[in-house]
């Protein structure tokens, strides 16, 4: 399946974390609510709770958000909601929280965080097989993406990359960076890193660049790449 090139995939600007600045956190709802009210598409990060439950949360420690050092995947939905988004009254929302807020408002780009447990592809994909919104959705991980592919294969799917991954194994920078196993995941699009545009091995597939602070970036990237992934300012 192709993307169309009409698709807001490839036209309407993404939020990375919804519309957020230093007074309204990222992957918040006032953030998802902002970046509706722009016009904007919103990129979300998922994991999955110790009960199962997907959230949109970004790192997988949730030191830096809400000041409490915990892996997110080791705390109930109850345990999270206890917690505020830093510099906020916000709490971490859940995904059935955003699907209802962007349902038939904005599209969404839904990225599967790497986590333990394998279940996140099955439980995310079963809600959104009921949702009627649009989306698609992304991940560093193949494996996630093949299996979407198997369950899911009406869904547009693309795989994340980047040239500069750190932390890492060498196995794992060798996917990320080179998408070895694309042939298998057969990717509608690619979202990678934006510092290392033009990237070489996309084949006709179109792209995102990730994430895009500046509007002077952002002017670079066109006609270099389909879309922007953007944060720290408004597209034109």
């Amino acid at each position: 399946m192709l993307v169309n090139k009409n698709s807001w995939l490839l036209n309407i600007p993404i939020a990375h974390r919804g519309l957020w600045n230093s007074t309204v956190a990222e992957n918040s709802i006032i953030a998802y609510e902002r970046a509706i009210a722009h016009g904007f598409a919103i990129e979300i990060d998922i994991f999955l709770t110790k009960d199962k439950i997907p959230v949109c949360f970004h790192d997988e420690n949730l030191e830096r958000m809400t000041g409490e050092n915990a892996l997110i995947y080791d705390k109930t939905l109850k345990e999270l909601k206890e917690l505020s988004l830093k510099n906020s009254g916000e709490k971490i929302p859940t995904l059935d929280e955003v699907l209802s807020l962007c349902e038939k408002k904005t599209p969404l780009l839904i990225e599967l965080k790497n986590q333990p447990n394998n279940e996140i592809v099955s439980i995310v994909t079963k809600r959104l097989k009921a949702y009627k919104g649009e989306f698609a959705v992304q991940s560093f991980n193949p494996l996630y993406l093949m299996k979407l592919k198997k369950i899911a294969p009406e869904f547009t799917r693309g795989v994340l990359g980047s040239s500069d991954i750190e932390n890492c194994g060498i196995l794992k920078k060798f996917v990320v960076k080179k998408m070895p196993l694309n042939p298998l995941v057969k990717p509608h699009f690619i979202s990678y890193y934006y510092k290392n545009f033009p990237i070489k091995n996309k084949g006709k597939l179109p792209t995102l660049a990730w994430t895009v602070t500046d509007k002077e970036t952002a002017k670079k990237l066109q006609g270099v790449c389909d879309n922007i992934i953007f944060e720290n300012f408004t597209p034109d």
